[in-house]
């Protein structure tokens, strides 16, 4: 047997494992230690259900208020007369029909000073198209439209969205 193994240099007595002191609790002191501990965990509890309870308040609130002012038309179908004085395809990413109508009160008074007082938005490809047949023709035209109270990219820049049109004379 080598000297080696028969001392261990590295040993610094780690075998001796201190223990706590035990400490005796009288029945009163656990309940009031357990009681301790409930009242944290429903006060946790109580905090975490409140926070939560913000969070989704404040969720449901934005998402009503986003549906509400971008996605729910506020005049669900209302009706312009006029004639058709400018549609123009335009935009960078999203490409709309953007257009002005001149409206029937400024028509039917020609001393009064001709402003184009109707911007319009058209989503669909099929009526833009014939509406813009109908550009500078001088007929009347009655456009059926939705109102936003926002703009998105995709619909347009006009708050006013073309559904249906139809010619009047």
């Amino acid at each position: 047997m080598s000297i080696k193994e028969k001392y261990d240099f590295f040993d610094d007595d780690d075998d001796v494992v201190e223990q706590e002191p035990v400490v005796i609790e009288t029945p009163e002191e656990k309940e009031e230690k357990e009681i301790a501990n409930d009242t944290i965990k429903r006060g946790y509890n109580r905090l975490r259900l409140t926070l939560y309870s913000i969070v989704a308040v404040v969720f449901i609130s934005l998402f009503t208020w986003l549906w509400l002012r971008y996605f729910h038309p506020y005049t669900e179908m209302a009706q312009q007369t006029g004639r058709v004085m400018e549609l123009k395809l335009q935009g960078m990413i999203f490409n709309t029909y953007e257009g002005k109508l001149l409206s029937e009160k400024f028509v039917d008074h020609p001393d009064k000073w001709i402003e184009y007082d109707f911007p319009f938005s058209v989503e669909n490809d099929s009526i833009a198209l014939k509406i813009m047949h109908l550009q500078g023709s001088g007929k009347k035209v009655r456009l059926t439209y939705e109102e936003y109270q926002g703009t998105l990219p995709w619909r347009g820049n006009s708050h006013r969205i073309i559904t249906g049109y139809e010619i009047l004379e």
